[in-house]
């Protein structure tokens, strides 16, 4: 069985949720932009999980809790010299994600931190009240970044990683973000309202440099490239967004991964980017044909899940088709309660 690290978005673990058998976790950080990943803590404040005293519902939320602990504290490259796999699999989708720049009053250095949704939960939530109660937070766009300071961060990064693994044993997908997605009854669905992808051309810009920086500063990685017309799904169990894909996406992954890690044959990659080529088209013009066929109310408008104003517009039937198509579970609840009245 091959034991794996990840350091990056969701899509570098789903990828293996179909092969349990070949594949197991060592190891897993995610929501740390490799800037703050390598930047420094500050002396005298370090975060632990008392400083989450009131429950916020995610998912796995200690893990949760564990990644951004390890964020603030500059802990996660210790941590991974302590526990990890035999291969590293990494993208730089969190680069895309902001940073927030801490000022504590009356201290003269700063924090970095990743401005993830977890952070930004938790600081409503919990930090605001205890460890930033006297602290102030200027928050700062990736776009806005020198390539400078991207460069500095992606050579410290590379350094810290081959110290634990070698560069053979690195595999860096090239994840970018999906322009379209696929919806609930097969339809192509464009992501141009998406609030936090109002620009995916630059997003796209943005990961091709830093991709290109950390392959020059780890020329013997394996690089694992994504065919054109990769599409996200809307009924992702992780939500709608770009980079939240369709099944076929992730078995594409999963084949490159085996042909590095079980056959020893990183030569495939290039085989099996086109043989996929081929499929994720054939996926789009599929879901395009439907798009032009399907033209009554069971076609849910483009932007019912970026916009909610959009959504209200939605007739009664509608919404309820939208309500069943995402949460059947909830659906059938809110069904029985109101039948009950």
């Amino acid at each position: 069985m091959v034991k794996i690290t990840v350091i990056g978005s969701c899509a570098c673990r789903d990828l293996f949720e179909s092969d349990s058998e070949n594949f197991s976790f060592y190891s897993d950080f995610r929501f740390m932009s490799p800037i703050s990943i390598t930047s420094k803590p500050v002396n005298g404040f370090r975060l632990d999980f008392c400083h989450f005293p009131k429950r916020v519902k995610f998912i796995n939320g200690n893990w949760y809790k564990k990644n951004l602990i390890n964020d603030f504290n500059k802990t996660a490259f210790s941590a991974l010299d302590e526990k990890h796999g035999d291969f590293l699999v990494l993208d730089f989708a969190e680069s895309r994600i902001g940073l927030a720049e801490i000022f504590w009053d009356g201290i003269d250095d700063s924090l970095l931190l990743t401005n993830s949704v977890s952070f930004k939960s938790q600081y409503r939530a919990n930090l605001k009240n205890n460890i930033l109660k006297n602290a102030t937070i200027k928050t700062i766009n990736p776009l806005e970044i020198s390539d400078d300071l991207w460069r500095d961060s992606i050579r410290t990064f590379s350094e810290k990683i081959k110290k634990v693994f070698n560069e053979e044993n690195i595999i860096l997908i090239k994840n970018m973000p999906a322009k379209y997605y696929v919806d609930f009854s097969g339809v192509l669905r464009p992501y141009f309202t998406a609030d936090h992808f109002n620009n995916i051309c630059l997003c796209d810009i943005l990961l091709e440099k830093i991709n290109n920086m950390f392959i020059e500063y780890c020329p013997k990685c394996n690089v694992i490239e994504i065919p054109d017309f990769a599409l996200g799904y809307q009924l992702h169990k992780w939500g709608n967004h770009p980079f939240h894909f369709t099944k076929l996406y992730y078995e594409y992954l999963l084949e490159c991964v085996k042909a590095i890690t079980i056959q020893n044959n990183a030569k495939l990659l290039e085989q099996l980017f086109n043989i996929y080529s081929e499929k994720f088209l054939l996926e789009f013009k599929k879901a395009q044909l439907l798009s032009a066929k399907n033209s009554d109310y069971r076609s849910i408008p483009a932007t019912y899940l970026e916009n909610f104003e959009d959504y209200n517009l939605l007739g009664r039937k509608q919404k309820a088709l939208v309500a069943f198509a995402l949460d059947k579970g909830n659906f059938f609840k809110d069904l029985r309660r109101i039948l009950k009245k």
